[in-house]
């Protein structure tokens, strides 16, 4: 939790300090630029009177003439340093008494030579200030006589932007420290409520889920401990309904055991000549051991499906054909108990690509449920339809129904319903796990004490 804070105040930090540069770099180019370019513009107005100057009064006469007469015209209206030069580069006169040699290579003396306003700015090589230039052409018409310069020494503007870019230098250290400690301070309010969720996982993660995540806002974050609320919970109603579950297997196997032991002692002591009673006992003990083993199957099939190991033989099947075979399987159970079973199919059904043994084991598991919840003179109806993409098997019972708080519950790993004849909480479990595995799905339909509806939906083709 603190390498998430310190990222967050990192990133925070960085991204002020690269805008706080990016806005000091903008600022003080302006401010260079500004004085610059003020610099410029009265170098350019004093020049280019003093180039107007020549045109209209002294361009009549030889231009070194005038520079040795009249040379002071040139540097009365300015403080820069004045040169002359012929169209050559020769340098003619200089108000400082300097002999520069680079003149000629000079952009602006060429800009100049051309009849444009020549201006450029540049540090000479045996110097650490920065020099700006400006050069015109002193005419005679259309014909260029000369060359006048005017040079100024940019250091005193350098230095006023120095001064002025250290406050800023000096504001925005100021701005970076305030910043950061801000920076520091929301990355901890950030960060707090997702340390309080790690810490209420923690407690999730070591068994304790009655415990609650306090929600302190109401953003991702407080959805997440929302979340992780309502998983708790879930975890909880899981574990209870596995301890009921384990208590109900528990009692599903100590029955028939037991039932099994007593038996085995009763016959084991009973005389050998009584056959009445060695075939009413093994065919007891037989029955009681068929019902351990389909409960063993039931929770090998549960586990499998728990663990997604369970692998489906698909091949095509007449569904109908299937349902008759059920129907005369169920057949002597339901006339025992005076139970209506009936079969009706609506259209010509193709065959399905199932697996057939997983398929008959969901409708058998629907099947016997609707017997043993419908009571003597009831009806069973499985209903077989199809439409363009799936086949519908619809199985429907008038018996006790389903009450409305177990409904939404019945497929539910280890719910086991209020009804007394409820089993063990995993057959419809299972049913629903293997109509998925089919790319199916299984809806159950209830009304208490108005019978249930069972119905299954299976694509036609899902190879």
């Amino acid at each position: 939790m603190k390498s998430i804070r310190n990222k967050v105040t990192l990133s925070y930090i960085g991204i002020i300090i690269f805008t706080v540069f990016i806005s000091q770099i903008i600022v003080l180019t302006s401010i260079r630029k500004y004085f610059y370019d003020n610099a410029r513009e009265l170098l350019s107005n004093q020049i280019k009177l003093s180039a107007e100057f020549y045109s209209t009064y002294l361009s009549s006469i030889d231009i070194k003439e005038n520079v040795e007469n009249d040379v002071d015209i040139f540097w009365k209206n300015t403080n820069a340093e004045v040169q002359i030069l012929d169209t050559k580069g020769n340098l003619l006169m200089d108000s400082m008494g300097y002999s520069p040699k680079d003149i000629k290579s000079s952009k602006d003396f060429n800009q100049a030579l051309l009849g444009k306003l020549g201006f450029y700015i540049h540090k000479p090589a045996n110097s650490t200030e920065n020099i700006m230039s400006i050069s015109i052409p002193l005419k005679n018409g259309e014909k260029t006589q000369g060359i006048l310069r005017f040079v100024s020494s940019l250091n005193k503007i350098d230095k006023h932007i120095s001064s002025i870019a250290f406050y800023f230098i000096l504001v925005a250290i100021i701005v970076i420290i305030i910043s950061s400690i801000i920076s520091l301070i929301l990355s901890r309010k950030i960060t707090r409520p997702l340390r309080e969720i790690t810490e209420g996982a923690e407690v999730f993660a070591s068994g304790k889920f009655k415990e609650k995540i306090v929600k302190s806002s109401n953003d991702e974050f407080g959805k997440l401990a929302d979340t992780l609320n309502y998983m708790s919970e879930e975890l909880l109603k899981t574990e209870k309904l596995k301890t009921e579950f384990i208590a109900s297997v528990s009692h599903e196997l100590r029955t028939p055991l037991t039932s099994i032991k007593g038996w085995t002692i009763a016959l084991s002591l009973c005389d050998p000549n009584n056959k009445s009673e060695f075939e009413d006992g093994l065919k007891i003990i037989e029955e009681e051991t068929d019902r351990l083993s389909s409960l063993v199957e039931e929770l090998l099939d549960f586990s499998k499906l728990s663990s997604g190991k369970i692998t489906l033989k698909k091949d095509f099947v007449n569904i109908y054909e299937l349902l008759i075979y059920l129907q005369k399987q169920l057949s002597p159970r339901a006339s025992k108990d005076n139970i209506n079973i009936l079969l009706e199919c609506k259209s010509t059904i193709p065959d399905i690509y199932v697996d057939v043994n997983r398929l008959k084991q969901v409708l058998m598991n629907i099947l016997d449920n609707s017997l043993k919840f419908t009571s003597n003179g009831g009806e069973i109806k499985t209903i077989l339809s199809s439409t363009m993409d799936h086949v519908i098997i619809t199985i429907k019972d008038n018996g006790c129904g389903i009450p409305p708080e177990d409904l939404p519950r019945v497929t539910e790993k280890f719910y086991k319903g209020k009804n007394s004849n409820s089993k063990n909480g995993i057959g419809l479990s299972i049913c629903s796990e293997i109509i998925s595995l089919h790319n199916g799905t299984l809806k159950i339909l209830s009304e208490e004490h108005n019978g249930t509806e069972v119905i299954i939906t299976l694509p036609l083709q899902t190879f």
